[in-house]
């Protein structure tokens, strides 16, 4: 398990808005305020598809309650460290991603860009539009700060995990994510690191 932050800003999103793609009626696109309601209930879909698989528990409503929330989106979206990427299709809301650059990986202190959230619902799993939001991620990173991605990702989540290996990341260290008094492993990963430009 782990944290769920999302935003986004004009300056953030900038080196991002140039990689719409579109297939199918797909769009992956910079978020917008407009966005923060719906982000906040995809989210929660989500989450609780993905982690409350035994049943809702007091700390899981709480977390739920207080960290998934329009108003924590709608913050969000204003700050200029951190970018929202949604994807649509159609008029609908299918999935998303929040980048925040400037945040140091606790295991490679070169990858200064972290993948916060990537999420997509359930029945658009495997149509690509993960893939989709990664890519426009990584291109933003490397745009913005010359840097590869770094993410967490639940221990437990072998389909993540999985779908991570195949987009090139590599576990380098553990963390953990505290939900009430339980700690749930989590794995740090990290893209290819770009290597320095050189100096003439």
């Amino acid at each position: 398990m782990r944290r769920t932050l999302s935003g986004g800003s004009t300056l953030a999103a900038a080196p991002l808005i140039n990689l719409v793609v579109m297939r199918h009626s797909l769009q992956i696109r910079a978020g917008r305020a407009s966005d923060a309601s719906r982000l906040g209930v995809l989210a929660i879909q989500v989450w609780l598809h993905t982690y409350a698989t035994d049943g809702i528990t007091d700390e899981i409503a709480q977390y739920v309650r207080s960290e998934l929330t329009v108003e924590k989106f709608s913050a969000s979206l204003g700050d200029p460290d951190t970018c929202l990427l949604v994807a649509e299709c159609g008029e609908s809301l299918v999935g998303f991603a929040a980048v925040k650059f400037g945040a140091s990986c606790p295991s490679d202190a070169r990858a200064q860009v972290e993948l916060q959230t990537l999420y997509v619902q359930e029945h658009f799993i495997g149509q690509g539009i993960g893939r989709s939001l990664l890519q426009a991620a990584e291109a933003g990173a490397r745009s913005r700060s010359g840097s590869s991605l770094w993410l967490t990702v639940n221990a437990q989540n072998a389909r993540a995990i999985a779908f991570y290996v195949r987009q090139g990341y590599s576990k380098i260290g553990t963390t953990y994510f505290l939900l009430g008094e339980a700690r749930h492993e989590n794995h740090v990963l990290v893209g290819v690191i770009p290597p320095k430009s050189k100096r003439f």
